[in-house]
């Protein structure tokens, strides 16, 4: 009697390699397909300083390292949609020319978008992470959509990184949607400018709303909305 083999947490058949990611990327762009990294187990990913020519999409991925998309164009979506990255992710000076899709993913790391442009919607609906999102500086299309997320703190060996959401010098075109959104820091919209409606109703801000020279267009709700203190 044959006894099947014994599935490991990492199945070789599923493990995608950085060498294999470049391959995968290169065979979408020449078919005009996206990219299928889903339900993947990948040790890290490293795509910086170039153009991709098709959508990447990572939901439900397993990513065990940091992710880096640094002076990166996407010419399409971004999706990371119920992926679990067990590091950082990093999109300073990044130009998606889609949409950028984080809803329910689990970082276990900061978030770093400083400077990069979103040209469509960037979702983030109940996205987890621990350390900081900073947006600072970034410009988005259409609607951010952060509503019940969770910023925790981080403890990297003793220094505590504060869960703060930096949104200070943000372009948005569209709506900020922050409801029942918990922030162990504070929330930092100095000089951001937000064309739309910024809904802030049921948020959980530990310490600090700041909306310094911040021009809100269509108004600020905050019905519900706790926090240590305003701060205009």
């Amino acid at each position: 009697m044959k006894v099947a083999p014994i599935q490991t947490e990492l199945d070789p058949q599923k493990v995608v390699a950085q060498g294999a990611i470049e391959t995968i990327i290169r065979k979408a762009e020449a078919t005009g397909q996206p990219a299928n990294f889903s339900h993947r187990i990948i040790p890290s990913v490293h795509l910086t300083n170039r153009k991709i020519e098709t959508s990447l999409n990572f939901q439900g991925a397993t990513i065990l390292g940091p992710v880096a998309f640094r002076e990166v164009v996407i010419n399409g979506d971004l999706n990371l949609q119920e992926t679990i990255i067990k590091g950082a992710l990093y999109l300073e000076g990044s130009i998606i020319r889609g949409s950028f899709n984080l809803q329910q993913a689990v970082v276990r790391g900061v978030i770093n978008l400083v400077g990069a442009q979103i040209k469509g919607n960037l979702n983030g609906q109940q996205l987890t992470n621990s350390g900081f999102i900073s947006l600072a500086k970034a410009q988005i299309g259409k609607n951010l959509n952060l509503q019940g997320i969770r910023i925790e703190d981080a403890d990297y060996e003793g220094l505590i990184i504060r869960g703060n959401l930096y949104l200070r010098g943000i372009i948005l075109n569209g709506a900020l949607h922050l409801e029942k959104a918990s922030v162990s820091g504070s929330v930092d919209l100095v000089q951001a400018l937000i064309l739309g409606t910024a809904d802030l109703t049921g948020i959980s801000i530990k310490d600090y709303l700041i909306l310094r020279q911040a021009s809100l267009e269509n108004g600020l709700v905050l019905e519900g909305a706790r926090y240590r203190e305003l701060v205009k």
